[in-house]
């Protein structure tokens, strides 16, 4: 009994590290994606702020 114990506190540790690990993972990807928008958003908004600058000065 202490071995199928021993076993399966064994798995369910390998088992929950994985779990965190591709949690991690997801996680820095999540943010990844979020600084890129958030990025893309600031370069448009740049864009379009001299963009109306342009035309104000006409």
């Amino acid at each position: 009994m202490e071995t199928l114990r021993s076993a399966l506190q064994r798995l369910y540790m390998t088992r929950a590290s994985a779990y965190r690990d591709i949690l991690k993972s997801f996680i820095e990807g999540y943010q990844e994606g979020i600084q890129q928008i958030m990025d893309k958003n600031e370069a448009s908004s740049k864009a379009h702020q001299e963009g109306n600058t342009d035309k104000n000065l006409t």
